[in-house]
């Protein structure tokens, strides 16, 4: 009789789990739709306030402004050590300012719950599949030209930790294998998604 219970108990919590999770008795609120074609919760900002959506973008302000490039590989809405990154470190004030001053934050996401258009998921995927992303929080510095400066992932410390992380651990890279990897990734992403200049 026991078993008999705790089966039904478990089928029950498995039929409840498949609905919440396909969003099945969920009050929808009104959707938003960014310039990229992504839809979004209205009480969610999405992309976050600050981040740019494509590499393309990405690499003209950073050119413009002399600024590095910080590619955040996140599935926002699910992956619990991003949402720990975004917590500690993205939404502190010392990392905006820092932020502001010296990065153009580049927002590549794999959410389970957020629309993206078939464009924004085809340029995310590229991304991921160029760089050999392999989970998330993935993380991805770059010069203001594509030079690689550092790829990481979450860090415990804080934003400070981070900006330090960012700043001072970076690996000793020659310049021939700078400039090797700098002209595949270009080529990459204009072979395959457009011209970034």
């Amino acid at each position: 009789m026991m078993k008999k219970n705790f089966f039904v108990i478990l089928v029950v919590l498995l039929f409840m789990g498949c609905f919440t999770v396909l969003g099945f008795g969920q009050k929808e609120s009104e959707s938003n739709t960014d310039s990229a074609g992504n839809s979004s919760k209205a009480d969610v900002t999405y992309p976050p306030k600050g981040w740019v959506t494509d590499i393309r973008e990405a690499y003209r302000i950073a050119q413009k402004e002399n600024k590095m490039i910080f590619v955040d590989f996140t599935g926002s809405d699910w992956c619990v050590w991003c949402k720990r990154l975004d917590a500690e470190v993205f939404s502190e004030s010392e990392f905006k300012e820092y932020a502001e001053k010296n990065l153009v934050l580049l927002f590549v996401d794999s959410p389970s719950g957020i629309e993206l258009s078939s464009e924004q998921i085809r340029h995310n995927q590229l991304l991921a599949q160029i760089l050999g992303v392999k989970g998330y929080p993935t993380i991805w510095l770059f010069g203001s030209d594509l030079s690689p400066l550092l790829s990481t992932g979450y860090q415990r410390g804080g934003a400070a930790e981070y900006i330090r992380h960012l700043e001072e651990d970076r690996p000793s890279i020659s310049k021939e294998q700078s400039d090797d990897f700098k002209a595949s990734f270009k080529k990459a992403i204009e072979d395959n998604l457009g011209k970034l200049e």
